[in-house]
């Protein structure tokens, strides 16, 4: 006998929190049987499911099947398991109870159910995590604590990555002390800043957020993954970026930045899963919206801030590393000659002058002298993009 809700109805059941929704109630507990991995159950609702595909198709097209071996004996389900909840609603009150299913789940989670909710959780998380970086482990938690703000359905990391990457790049070359670095400081901003719209950025950082109840089960593997992919396209972007020459960036280095976003998009690093599921609560409205959200995010990753973006910004700065006082800096570094200065007959001895400066000076306790000869070396420094180790000096 049919088991199909009848049109205005449908059946529901739940993974955890996750709802699963159809108008077929043997379609339902397929999908519920296939995620608690129980391989007898999962043969007996497919057995079900194809059982009904054929009544249906004889029902409408009069085909002659074969029938299906009944099973001798029901398989028999877990007290916990979520097939035992697989209920018949009418559709319009379909809302309301994935809000309250969700809520509360089929059954508050014993240790022994969560302890195999977070293997699973973490094989997926390890799986995506070590397509980038194969040597990483991290075993993840449940989140017992509350965040007061809520969990972002996409991470609000999003809006200010791109800046962080582009400030780091500033930084380590000492570009902003640059010469001529005021002409194009704004263009420069301008590239640091994202590309996604003002309402989808209002959509992440505020609207875009659900609020966990106390006793729900919630684990942040979002985090995890999402700092590990971080760390890669930062150190992808930054390699790009380091030559200064755009001219001297390998199709490999490109390639390695393209991996890493794509995979980012691809699994939706960015999402958290949990969040997600809770927000949009099988409303239409805020699927549509996530959808949108998305691809904007997924566009400016891959297009607007992706291995081109980085070009434009060497074009941008490389002029200012042609400018005669870099040069002149630069060939301090390189010369054959070098600057001695004594300490009570100790000899002090440096390839920079303002270094043997400095030394005397900190020797001398001239607090004047000190921060003249500081600014100095520092500038002379972040011109040559030297890397440098300081040294403790005990008078």
């Amino acid at each position: 006998m049919s088991t199909a809700a009848k049109q205005e109805t449908a059946w529901m059941g739940f993974m955890d929190i996750f709802p699963v929704i159809g108008t077929v109630k043997e379609s339902v507990e397929l999908v519920l049987a296939l995620y608690e991995g129980n391989d007898a159950v999962i043969k007996e609702k497919q057995k079900a499911a194809v059982n009904f595909v054929k009544e249906s198709l004889k029902r409408r097209v009069k085909l002659t099947l074969p029938a299906v071996a009944e099973e001798e004996e029901a398989v028999a389900v877990a007290e916990f398991s979520g097939l035992s909840n697989v209920r018949e609603v009418r559709k319009e009150m379909i809302i309301e109870h994935v809000l309250q299913g969700s809520k509360r789940g089929s059954k508050p989670l014993t240790p022994a159910e969560k302890k195999e909710r977070l293997k699973k959780l973490q094989e997926d998380m390890l799986k995506k995590i070590h397509i980038i970086d194969p040597d990483f482990y991290e075993e993840l938690k449940e989140e017992l604590e509350r965040s007061k703000r809520g969990e972002h359905v996409l991470n609000n990391d999003i809006l200010k990555f791109h800046s962080k990457v582009l400030s780091k790049f500033i930084q380590d070359n000492g570009i902003a002390n640059l010469q001529r670095y005021d002409q194009i400081q704004q263009e420069v901003n301008e590239l640091g800043k994202h590309t996604l719209s003002q309402n989808t950025a209002a959509d992440i950082q505020t609207n875009m957020v659900f609020h966990f109840g106390e006793d729900e089960f919630y684990v942040n593997a979002n985090a995890v993954m999402y700092g590990v992919y971080c760390r890669a396209l930062r150190d992808a972007l930054l390699v790009v970026l380091g030559h200064i020459n755009p001219d001297d960036v390998t199709e490999e280095e490109r390639q390695r930045v393209n991996f890493v976003i794509d995979n980012m998009n691809n699994y939706e690093i960015y999402v958290d899963d949990f969040a997600k599921v809770r927000w949009i609560a099988n409303q239409a409205d805020k699927q549509n919206k996530f959808r949108q959200v998305k691809q904007e995010v997924v566009n400016m990753y891959k297009t607007d801030r992706g291995d081109n973006w980085c070009i434009r910004i060497l074009r941008l700065v490389q002029p200012l590393f042609r400018h005669p006082q870099f040069q002149r800096q630069r060939n301090i570094m390189t010369s054959d000659t070098v600057w001695l200065g004594s300490i009570h007959n100790v000899p002090v001895i440096g390839k920079i002058k303002e270094s043997v400066e400095l030394v005397l000076a900190l020797y001398e306790g001239n607090s004047v002298v000190i921060r003249e000869k500081e600014q100095a070396l520092k500038q002379i420094v972040q011109l040559s993009r030297i890397n440098i180790k300081y040294l403790k000096i005990d008078r």
